[in-house]
């Protein structure tokens, strides 16, 4: 299989660190949401993408109620989070395929940048360039 060029750059504040868009989607009213922000790559991460909590406002206009849950956070930590289905649907400058890739969207926290998980990088390969702080995301997304 050959890979093409997803997205690379340099990483920001010795992070790896990308541009995303998010997009949330009532199947039944077509009605949707989009949260476009930096995302931290992180491999520690099992789930799709987090977003902060402030955000779920914006889930609700769409018909969608995310449901309340447990999100297990770094050191074993657990705190309460609200989970609904989403689409990444771009990386960078690279569009995704329609509708995006599938990722659980878990609301929790207050922090400005998102995460990228393990979940959604399943379908790509990542390289962490960590002395030259260059990411590069690959894969047979057109």
């Amino acid at each position: 299989m050959s890979y093409r060029l997803i997205f690379e750059d340099h990483y920001t504040h010795g992070k790896p660190y990308v541009r995303a868009k998010v997009v949330v989607v009532n199947p039944e009213t077509g009605r949707q949401t989009t949260i476009e922000k930096d995302f931290w790559i992180d491999t520690g991460f099992e789930g799709g993408a987090h977003v902060a909590e402030a955000h779920i406002s914006e889930v609700n206009l769409t018909g969608i109620k995310p449901r309340l849950g447990t999100v297990g956070l770094a050191g074993g930590e657990s705190r309460r989070g609200f989970f609904c289905f989403a689409y990444v649907q771009q990386i960078g400058d690279c569009e995704l395929p329609s509708p995006g890739i599938e990722a659980t969207l878990i609301l929790q926290g207050s922090s400005k940048h998102g995460l990228l998980g393990l979940e959604f990088l399943r379908h790509f390969v990542a390289k962490f360039d960590g002395p030259d702080e260059l990411l590069t995301i690959m894969g047979d997304h057109s």
